[in-house]
Protein backbone atom coordinates (compact mmCIF):
# COMPACT_ATOMS: atom_id res chain seq x y z
CA UNK A 1 0.00 0.00 0.00
CA UNK A 2 1.32 3.33 -0.84
CA UNK A 3 1.51 6.18 1.64
CA UNK A 4 -0.87 8.48 -0.55
CA UNK A 5 -3.47 6.09 -0.29
CA UNK A 6 -3.29 6.63 3.91
CA UNK A 7 -5.09 9.22 6.06
CA UNK A 8 -2.43 10.68 7.93
CA UNK A 9 -4.42 13.57 8.57
CA UNK A 10 -8.12 12.80 8.54
CA UNK A 11 -7.60 11.37 12.70
CA UNK A 12 -8.45 7.80 11.03
CA UNK A 13 -4.20 6.95 10.40
CA UNK A 14 -4.01 4.31 8.34
CA UNK A 15 -7.51 4.12 6.88
CA UNK A 16 -6.69 3.34 3.45
CA UNK A 17 -8.70 5.50 0.41
CA UNK A 18 -10.90 3.60 -2.17
CA UNK A 19 -10.98 3.86 -5.66
CA UNK A 20 -13.62 4.37 -7.67
CA UNK A 21 -14.98 0.69 -8.08
CA UNK A 22 -13.67 0.02 -4.38
CA UNK A 23 -16.12 3.40 -3.28
CA UNK A 24 -19.30 2.52 -5.43
CA UNK A 25 -19.04 -0.90 -4.54
CA UNK A 26 -19.06 0.46 -0.69
CA UNK A 27 -22.47 3.22 -1.86
CA UNK A 28 -24.12 0.02 -3.85
CA UNK A 29 -24.52 2.28 -6.71
CA UNK A 30 -22.61 1.66 -10.27
CA UNK A 31 -19.12 2.47 -11.17
CA UNK A 32 -20.45 5.26 -13.68
CA UNK A 33 -23.02 6.39 -11.65
CA UNK A 34 -20.45 7.34 -8.66
CA UNK A 35 -18.01 8.72 -11.32
CA UNK A 36 -20.82 10.86 -13.15
CA UNK A 37 -21.73 12.06 -9.50
CA UNK A 38 -17.96 13.26 -8.66
CA UNK A 39 -17.46 15.28 -11.81
CA UNK A 40 -20.52 17.29 -10.59
CA UNK A 41 -19.29 17.64 -7.32
CA UNK A 42 -21.85 16.35 -5.42
CA UNK A 43 -19.77 13.33 -3.83
CA UNK A 44 -16.32 14.00 -2.05
CA UNK A 45 -13.97 12.84 -3.19
CA UNK A 46 -10.25 13.79 -4.49
CA UNK A 47 -8.27 13.42 -7.19
CA UNK A 48 -4.46 12.01 -6.78
CA UNK A 49 -2.93 12.01 -10.96
CA UNK A 50 -5.86 10.79 -13.07
CA UNK A 51 -7.23 8.83 -10.49
CA UNK A 52 -10.34 9.51 -8.40
CA UNK A 53 -9.68 8.40 -4.29
CA UNK A 54 -12.35 8.06 -2.03
CA UNK A 55 -12.30 8.64 1.92
CA UNK A 56 -14.54 5.92 3.64
CA UNK A 57 -15.16 8.33 6.54
CA UNK A 58 -16.11 10.70 4.45
CA UNK A 59 -18.10 8.49 2.29
CA UNK A 60 -20.01 7.48 5.26
CA UNK A 61 -20.85 11.17 6.42
CA UNK A 62 -22.14 12.11 3.27
CA UNK A 63 -24.18 9.31 2.90
CA UNK A 64 -25.84 10.13 6.33
CA UNK A 65 -26.22 14.11 5.08
CA UNK A 66 -28.33 12.31 1.75
CA UNK A 67 -30.61 10.54 4.53
CA UNK A 68 -31.72 13.34 5.89
CA UNK A 69 -31.92 15.79 3.22
CA UNK A 70 -34.44 13.31 2.02
CA UNK A 71 -36.26 12.89 5.28
CA UNK A 72 -36.52 16.61 5.64
CA UNK A 73 -37.89 16.44 1.77
CA UNK A 74 -40.61 13.72 2.59
CA UNK A 75 -41.74 15.76 5.99
CA UNK A 76 -43.92 18.49 5.26
CA UNK A 77 -46.92 18.82 2.68
CA UNK A 78 -45.82 22.24 1.25
CA UNK A 79 -42.18 21.11 0.94
CA UNK A 80 -40.29 21.14 -2.67
CA UNK A 81 -41.08 18.42 -5.37
CA UNK A 82 -45.12 18.06 -4.27
CA UNK A 83 -47.85 19.15 -6.48
CA UNK A 84 -50.31 21.49 -5.25
CA UNK A 85 -53.90 21.01 -5.99
CA UNK A 86 -55.20 24.12 -8.70
CA UNK A 87 -58.24 25.19 -7.33
CA UNK A 88 -61.71 24.36 -8.95
CA UNK A 89 -60.36 20.64 -10.43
Amino acid sequence: MRKTETMANSGHVGERLMNLSEAAEFLHIDADTLRSLTRRGRVPAMKIGRQWRFDPMLLREWVREQSFQSQGKLGGSKGPGRRRRLSGS
